[in-house]
C-alpha cells in the first residue's frame, strides 16, 4: 500500500484541483456520479465484501437518508450539512435494530431478510400519508427540497464521501476489526470457538456501512432536489453496488472504485451511443468481464501478478 501512496496522493490533489481548471457541466456531474457510486459500492463492500454476507438491503439506507435529509431540511428548517449528519445517526440507529436481527442469519436467508426490510421500509413511507391520512412523506408524490447550491459543490461533497470510504476501508483491512471480518468470512464457526464476537462484529460493520450509505443518499436528494419512493427505494441501486464490487473485486480496497469507475464510465459511453438499446450492450460488457475474470479484476491482477499486498 505505501508504494501507491505518492500517487494516490498526486491522484487526490489532481481532483481537488480539476474544477479550479476549468471542469465543469457534464464533465464535472459525470465526476460527481461517479464518486458517487465509488462511495456506494465501497460501503457495500465494507460489509459484504470483508464478511462475505451479501446484502440486498443498502437502498433501504439510501432511501431513508434521502427522506431523512429532506425532511429536516423541509420541516424542520436545518441547514444541509446538519440534516445529513442527523440521517447518518438515524440509519445507524435503523440498521443496529435490522442488523440485530438479520445477522444471526446465513446466506440466502441473511440476503432475503436483508431485501424483505428494504421493501418494507419502501411500503412504509410510500403509504403512510394515505393510511394515516397525513401529508409528511408525500407519498407516491415525493418530496421537492430548496434550490441546491451549484454542482462544484457535490463534486467535492461526493469526493468527500469517497475518500472516507476508501480511507476507512483501508484503516479497518489492518485493524482489528477488519481481521475479524475475515476470520467470520473465511470460518465463522472456527472464529466463534475462538472467542471471536462474531455477531458484535458483523454488527458494527453493519451500522457503519448503513450510516454512510444513508449520508450519500441524503447528499444526493439535496443535489438533485427532487425524491421519489419508486427512486429512492429502487432495488437496482443494490444490484448496481453488488455488480461495481464484484466487477472490481470483493472484499479488495481498490475492487469498488475500479469496478464503479468501469461500470459508471461504460454506461455512459454506451448511454450516449445507443440511447434505447445501451443496457443490452452494459449487459454484455458484464457478462464478459465476469467469465474473463471471475475474481473480479483486481482478484485477477493479484493472481497474475502474483501477491500484492497494496491491491487489497
Amino acid at each position: 500500500m505505501n508504494g501507491i501512496l505518492l500517487p494516490l496522493l498526486i491522484l487526490g490533489a489532481i481532483l481537488l484541483l480539476l474544477p479550479l481548471l476549468g471542469i465543469e457541466g457534464y464533465r464535472l456531474r459525470l465526476l460527481s456520479l461517479l464518486f458517487m457510486w465509488v462511495a456506494l459500492a465501497g460501503c457495500w463492500n465494507l460489509m459484504s465484501g470483508s464478511t462475505g454476507y451479501i446484502d440486498f438491503g443498502p437502498v433501504a439506507y439510501f432511501g431513508v437518508g434521502s427522506y431523512c435529509t429532506a425532511l429536516f431540511m423541509i420541516k424542520g428548517g436545518f441547514p444541509f450539512l446538519l440534516s445529513v449528519f442527523i440521517a447518518g445517526w438515524v440509519c445507524a440507529a435503523l440498521s443496529l435494530a435490522i442488523g440485530l436481527s438479520t445477522l444471526r442469519l446465513q446466506g440466502a436467508y441473511f440476503a432475503i431478510a436483508t431485501f424483505a426490510a428494504a421493501e418494507a421500509l419502501k411500503q412504509v413511507v410510500l403509504e403512510s400519508d394515505r393510511v394515516l391520512g397525513i401529508d409528511f412523506f408525500g407519498g407516491a408524490h415525493g418530496l421537492t427540497l430548496p434550490s441546491p447550491p451549484p454542482g462544484i459543490f457535490f463534486y467535492y461533497v461526493m469526493l468527500f464521501f469517497m475518500g472516507l470510504v476508501a480511507s476507512l476501508t483501508a484503516v479497518i483491512q489492518k485493524s482489528k476489526l477488519g481481521y475479524g471480518l475475515r476470520a467470520i468470512r473465511d470460518a465463522e464457526q472456527a472464529a466463534e470457538l475462538t472467542g471471536v464476537p462474531t455477531l458484535q462484529i458483523k454488527v458494527r460493520a453493519y451500522i457503519l456501512s448503513s450510516s454512510l450509505i444513508g449520508c450519500i443518499g441524503g447528499v444526493e436528494a439535496y443535489w438533485l432536489t427532487y425524491i421519489i419512493p419508486d427512486d429512492v427505494f429502487n432495488v437496482m441501486r443494490t444490484i448496481q453496488m453488488v455488480i461495481m464490487t464484484l466487477l472490481g473485486g470483493m472484499g479488495t480496497i481498490l475492487g469498488p472504485v475500479i469496478g464503479a469507475s468501469f461500470l459508471t464510465l461504460i454506461s455512459e459511453f454506451l448511454g450516449a451511443k445507443f440511447v434505447y438499446d445501451y443496457l443490452i450492450f452494459v449487459g454484455l460488457v458484464i457478462v464478459i468481464v465476469i467469465l474473463l475474470m471471475p475474481q473480479g479484476i483486481i482478484g485477477t491482477l493479484v493472481k497474475k501478478r502474483g501477491k500484492s499486498p497494496w491491491l487489497f
